[in-house]
């Protein structure tokens, strides 16, 4: 049995990892499924699970070349096209596929200066093994406290920050949209800085395209940010978002406890 095969098999066989999390994330987030349904999506959203820890895992040794060949862009002319103009682009994705592959972007567009917003863990150890391997082929780092004053003084350069912006942003968050069939506290950092800066935003789409392997996709949200209405990037992203989950759900971290 390989390692893959035996991480399923504890997390959903044995220790049933967050299940009663996971089953009423798809219920209340999938209303048109049935419960039959539901448990289908639950076992393959395990499986998924599996497969991309094994994935993260090698990330930390990975050869540039291989990791080119497991996450493509479909449509890099238009990340090369904004930042022609100089432009200062906001790329908004969600815990959706495997993220962390974006971490190769650099690498496939050269030349381009690319930044991720993260989150720092609690721990020094797994803090400085996940910026080593988000950094590794070119990735600037820049922390939630940081991102406010940095994206500010570089407004009118040519770059690229990656948003996940679908997390829980805290009891205290002030905003609510519906997403997933739901009421939800949203994220709006993104989308102050957006429009703060007047950069133009994309969603960041990314799909399976084999085994191990994924493809990204970028859609515009606005090119404008500063024109446009309270909340609208975020309900535009929610809704992007969305319609990426229903259409394979198995692959959005349904384990998250994202309605609390």
């Amino acid at each position: 049995m390989t390692f893959g095969k035996t991480f399923y098999f504890l997390t959903y066989q044995i220790f049933k990892y967050r299940y009663g999390v996971i089953i009423q994330n798809l219920s209340r987030a999938l209303p048109d499924k049935s419960y039959g349904e539901i448990k289908i999506i639950a076992r393959n959203y395990y499986k998924h699970l599996s497969d991309i820890t094994i994935e993260i895992l090698k990330l930390c040794s990975i050869r540039q070349n291989q990791l080119e060949d497991r996450m493509k862009i479909q449509n890099p002319d238009l990340l090369q096209r904004y930042c022609s103009r100089n432009e200062n682009v906001i790329i908004l994705l969600g815990h959706y596929g495997n993220w962390e592959y974006l971490n190769i972007v650099p690498a496939l567009l050269p030349g381009i200066k690319m930044n991720a917003i993260y989150k720092p863990l609690s721990s020094p150890v797994m803090e400085k093994i996940f910026c080593r391997v988000r950094s590794r082929f070119g990735m600037n780092l820049i922390t939630v406290k940081e991102a406010p004053r940095y994206l500010i003084q570089q407004k009118n350069s040519a770059q690229l920050t990656f948003f996940i912006s679908d997390q829980y942003p805290g009891k205290n968050a002030k905003h609510e949209s519906n997403f997933m069939h739901q009421s939800t506290l949203t994220f709006t950092g993104a989308e102050k800085l957006a429009k703060f800066t007047n950069a133009v935003v994309l969603y960041a789409e990314i799909s399976k395209s084999a085994e191990n392997k994924w493809a990204v996709i970028f859609h515009p949200i606005t090119e404008h940010a500063a024109e446009t209405r309270i909340q609208e990037i975020t309900s535009s992203f929610n809704k992007k978002l969305q319609s990426t989950i229903e259409e394979e759900p198995a692959y959005w971290l349904w384990s998250h406890k994202r309605w609390k």
